[in-house]
């Protein structure tokens, strides 16, 4: 039941993100139109990657419990701002909540770890993954299918649903004991002080302000116009991130965000999180592409363009299952998740070969998916094992974020690529024949653009039959060609990514039956967190080492 509880918070964030940037036009169309509709679903992403190490931190210290009844909490807020919403604005600040919602929901992946014998991590979370498998799989479908028969307003009272059943649920049956870090001698509020809300506030600005400007780059303001705004936020957010370096490594203080036991492990976790990153950049060039590329070359009806898209979520959930098993069954993780990022790379190479085949392109779609939802599980597992229980939430964080950043990062690149290689191929396979075939050069801007949906078609009836096939071959050639680039220049962060993954360390010695933390049978209304003061406690003597000003280098792994 306690797992239960944890996959419904997790469903409705997965749910929510996964429907509702499926509908994103329906519902531009109905409360809209705006030209920041976009935001609908970057709303719900961004707080995830910025949020995510300070409430793995937090969940560390205070304990978990709370945090994700927080999470849903924010979720309910979030849907109902959205399914209710009569402007598009107005549903983007509730995607910002379902967003911070998310953050606190990741922190499940945690929380199962924990409650199972070290060896069986890999597996737990694998099957942990599994719930994800309506939303992760058909979540798209069922947007679809939802906005078509019922009105989009339901994408959001789905998740609405769950985040209910989750909050009671949570507060019923999850209940694990001894889950935090004291300090000696100190209440919750100067513990609160304590924190590192300098470092945070670096970190969490510094990356937001980076993404910020890296998504307005290719969609807001053009890169090509080198946007003063967007050039700014990225510069200042990399300075930030930068400053937050040196502060985190040079001021010495009792709960830094980033703890320096964790950052020093550089096989262990450092070069995980790595090839998580550009894991993250490889994947999500797939993620944004593959339904582009089903409605440039494939078909445009949409429950159709839901199954094929379907294929990279329903393999990678099965994937996440299977490689959980085969990690906990016979170990050696680092050859495994060597293993899969090589096929990922490989099967990232093969897309260039024949986009314009559906079969082709959906099996090899298919093998990415695999090696994600296979890769994210085993890394995971690697991190929880590198570190001490008192940092498991804020590692296990660290890589959930690695995954988005990466995501993000790669998202840009590869629209940018693909923007620039499109004009150019449009120019090159339609522009000049059609100029050929007899098109006046006056109105051959106008066609162009009719053909690849930026503008109305009824320009289009002044093409002969013949012309009119002339074009539509020569628009699939274009983008024949420019979803070759994007994939073949994906395959470099392949390679970098098989690189630091050769260089991670072992963690088949750590595969051990402790148990971390302990639950309390039965369900109770009342009585939070059973402290029977074995926790994880800061003696005052620990506390005065960190008096701030001098850092040292030597302390005990604990």
């Amino acid at each position: 039941l306690c797992l239960q509880s944890l996959m419904l918070g997790y469903m409705a964030a997965v749910f929510s993100i996964q429907m509702s940037s499926s509908v994103l036009t329906t519902i531009n169309s109905d409360i809209g139109p705006s030209t920041a509709f976009a935001w609908l679903s970057t709303s719900q992403v961004l707080p995830v990657g910025v949020l995510g190490p300070l409430t793995g931190r937090l969940s560390d210290i205070f304990g978990r419990r709370n945090f994700i009844l927080v999470g849903n909490i924010f979720g309910l807020i979030g849907c109902v701002v959205c399914a209710t919403a009569t402007r598009v604005d107005v549903a983007i600040g509730g995607g910002t909540f379902i967003g911070v919602a998310s953050a606190f929901q990741q922190l499940a992946w945690t929380a199962v770890g924990e409650l199972v014998p070290r060896k069986y991590r890999a597996f737990a979370l694998g099957a942990f993954e599994m719930c994800a498998l309506p939303p992760g799989a058909f979540g798209a479908i069922m947007g679809n299918a939802i906005a078509a028969h019922t009105t989009w307003r339901w994408v959001y009272w789905v998740p609405f649903i769950l985040n209910t059943a989750g909050l009671f649920a949570v507060f019923l049956f999850y209940r694990p004991k001894n889950q935090y870090i004291r300090e000696e001698g100190k209440t919750v509020m100067q513990e609160l002080f304590d924190l590192d809300w300098m470092g945070f506030f670096l970190y969490g600005n510094g990356l937001l302000l980076l993404l910020l400007g890296i998504s307005f780059g290719g969609n807001v303001f053009p890169w090509y116009e080198k946007s003063a705004g967007t050039i700014c936020l990225i510069v200042i957010g990399a300075l930030l991130l930068v400053a937050f370096g040196f502060y985190e490594y040079y001021w010495d203080q009792i709960f830094p965000l980033f703890p320096p036991v964790v950052m020093k492990k550089t096989r262990g976790v450092i070069m995980v999180l790595v090839g998580i990153f550009l894991f993250g950049m490889m994947y999500y060039s797939v993620a944004v592409l593959w339904p582009q590329q089903i409605m440039a070359l494939y078909t445009t009806d949409l429950i159709k363009v839901g199954w094929y898209a379907s294929a990279l979520g329903m393999v990678g959930i099965v994937a996440s299952f299977v490689s959980g098993y085969i990690f906990t069954r016979f170990g050696h993780a680092r050859l495994l998740f060597l293993f899969i990022i090589t096929v990922g790379t490989v099967a990232a190479g093969c897309m260039a070969i024949k986009p314009e085949s559906p079969v082709a392109s959906t099996i090899f779609v298919a093998m990415q998916g695999f090696t994600v939802g296979a890769g994210m599980i085993v890394s995971t597992a690697m991190v929880q094992m590198a570190v001490s229980h008192e940092y498991l939430g804020v590692t296990t964080q660290l890589a959930v974020t690695a995954r988005n950043v990466g995501g993000a990062v790669g998202t840009v690149i590869y629209t940018s690529i693909f923007t620039g290689r499109i004009k150019a191929n449009v120019a090159k396979y339609v522009a000049f024949p059609l100029a050929k075939s007899g098109v006046p050069f006056q109105s051959l801007q106008a066609v162009v653009y009719a053909l690849i949906g930026q503008a109305p078609p009824a320009v289009l009836a002044m093409l002969s039959p013949a012309q009119l096939g002339l074009a539509m071959a020569g628009v699939k050639q274009a983008y024949v060609h420019s979803f070759r680039v994007v994939y073949l220049s994906s395959i470099a962060f392949g390679v970098l990514g098989v690189i630091s993954v050769a260089f991670c360390k072992n963690v088949d010695h750590l595969m051990t039956n402790q148990v971390d933390i302990k639950l309390d049978e039965g369900a109770k209304l009342t009585g939070g967190v059973t402290d029977t003061g074995e926790g994880h406690i800061i003696t005052i003597a620990e506390q005065q080492l960190h008096k701030h000003g001098h850092h040292h280098h030597n302390e005990k792994e604990i």
